[in-house]
């Protein structure tokens, strides 16, 4: 058993340490083959194992070694049983099974079937099952074109909205992608699957984003590449985000990362009846083929599981305990926290809202006033797109309009709860200050569209100012509470690419195309303390 140790992180406070542990998990789990997958739910550990298959005692005769899902007990001390095919009934005597992935809340499991065409091609596809009564259904095929024919479709993690909708995110090398294998994502709920719609940047690159795990209570995404920059073949890379709205991905730290192939990684996970894991989100598992791992014939060909730990030692010595008066909230136990992890916000507008025609600054109405007036026009914009006379370009326009409603939804969602935590933090005696930017298409000039911006970001004071009735005016009224101060910046149109239309007499694409509505924004950016 290899243990790696690696300081990331030193603490100004005393001398707090906190490090990474990687550690291999040896033979229970490993073998000279390939280990991947590994998703720890509960105290089961499941993964995936490319071994040859046996039947009455002999081998299956076909020419090929599968790869079949397997679990391992893990013990009150981290553990591992020896490992043992599952018992969901996914695995296939002929086809490969592996990227297992949970939906905890709905009973399902998708994971990832390949079959081999012609003898050589491999053919990725997405399957799943679903408990029912304390059983589980037979494999089913995604439908709502997770999969397609020809290309492959494959390493699914599973994350939820508001809502509560489920969302698919995985892996394709479908058209319509930024190159190579990219990460997509669809919306499910019940038997209703979304468009497939690829992440954007900055988390894709025209090079490989695979082997994907959402974080949901972090509300990150962990996923590999092998974009420059890395260390090794495939490096671990993290971003922050939903959907298709995602902070610059940061490069996870060695020992995380090495010159080799790191991939899978994952986050402890537990279901809503287990009881709590003793620290769920410090601990977990990846593979990866560095130089210790088991292998048949050469030293990185095969890929073994190991187990990372992030650690905090505190060695600051014990002293007399502060009052109480002067203790200060931990940054972890602020609402702040919660609140950036939702940055940045963006809300929409239709055209030339608020106050369409007008110079003015300010305007009486709230974000929620404008964007119900929104929502209700959505039928208008699927009309205008069904002006297109090409097929294709009307069917990917009507299939990125239906994806730009959603965000424009989801980011109004993530406001509502966004100015609960505000209050709470106003109440509990912090100043804070929000930086707001303001965005317009090019239709109309630069200082009009100045203007706009400025109207818009004062649709969001106002909406903070009336909400749940002057919540957070009489919270700042309390003695003891804090302040809220807004920073505004209104860039006009001066950002919005040169592409996006700026024609009067071409409404289909300077109003109603989602590249010009993307524009019309407001985008809360920061959240800080004075």
């Amino acid at each position: 058993m290899t243990i790696i140790v690696f300081c990331c992180l030193l603490t100004s406070v005393g001398a707090q340490v906190a490090r990474y542990e990687v550690t291999h998990e040896g033979r229970k789990v490993n073998t000279p083959g390939s280990e991947s997958g590994p998703i720890r739910i509960d105290d089961t550990l499941y993964y995936s194992s490319l071994q040859e298959v046996s039947e009455s005692g002999g081998y299956i005769d076909f020419g090929i070694t599968i790869m079949r899902l397997f679990k391992s007990h893990v013990s009150e001390n981290g553990k591992l049983s020896n490992g043992e095919t599952e018992t969901f009934g996914i695995n296939h005597p002929s086809r490969h099974t592996g990227n297992v992935a949970f939906d905890l809340r709905n009973g399902i499991v998708y994971f990832t079937r390949c079959r081999m065409d012609n003898g050589d091609a491999y053919q990725n596809e997405i399957y799943f099952i679903k408990s029912k009564g304390g059983k589980w259904s037979k494999p089913q095929r995604m439908g709502g074109n997770v999969n397609v024919r020809g290309y492959n479709s494959t390493h699914p993690t599973v994350g939820y909205l508001s809502d509560s909708v489920s969302i698919l995110y995985f892996v394709s090398d479908r058209p319509g992608g930024m190159g190579g294998m990219d990460i997509w994502y669809v919306t499910v709920s019940g038997k209703d699957i979304g468009m497939p719609t690829n992440l954007g940047t900055p988390v894709n690159s025209k090079y490989d984003e695979i082997t994907p795990f959402y974080d949901q209570t972090d509300g990150v995404i962990y996923f590999s590449s092998d974009r420059p920059g890395g260390s090794g073949k495939h490096d671990i890379y993290s971003s922050r985000g939903s959907r298709n709205s995602w902070r610059t991905p940061s490069r996870m730290p060695e020992p995380i990362n090495s010159v080799e192939d790191d991939l899978y990684f994952t986050v402890n996970c537990q279901s809503p009846d287990y009881k709590p894991l003793d620290t769920p989100h410090s601990s977990g598992y990846f593979t990866s083929n560095r130089s210790d791992s088991y292998f048949i014939h050469d030293t990185s060909c095969c890929h073994d599981i190991y187990r990372w730990d992030y650690v905090v030692i505190d060695t600051t010595p014990v002293k007399s305990a502060p009052s109480v008066a002067s203790i200060q909230p931990a940054e972890d136990t602020c609402p702040c926290k919660q609140a950036r992890r939702l940055l940045p916000i963006r809300l929409f507008f239709h055209n030339d809202e608020p106050n369409p025609r007008c110079q003015d600054t300010v305007t009486s109405l709230t974000y929620f006033q404008t964007y119900n007036s929104y929502m209700f026009m959505r039928q208008t914009y699927r009309d205008r797109q069904e002006e297109i006379a090409d097929s294709t370009e009307r069917s990917m326009s009507l299939a990125m309009l239906e994806s730009f409603f959603g965000e424009v939804q989801y980011n109004s969602e993530k406001f509502e709860h966004f100015i609960h935590l505000l209050a709470q933090d106003i109440l509990n005696g912090r100043h804070v200050v929000l930086t707001v930017g303001g965005y317009a298409s090019p239709l109309h000039n630069s200082a009009y569209n100045v203007n706009l911006s400025k109207r818009r970001i004062s649709t969001i004071v106002n909406q903070l100012k009336e909400y749940g009735g002057g919540m957070i005016r009489r919270v700042m009224e309390q003695p003891g509470s804090g302040s809220l101060e807004i920073r505004r910046t209104p860039f006009g149109s001066s950002t919005a690419p040169k592409d996006v239309s700026s024609s009067a007499k071409d409404q289909l694409h300077s109003v109603y195309s989602v590249d010009a509505a993307r524009e019309r924004r407001i985008e809360i950016l920061g959240y800080d303390y004075r």
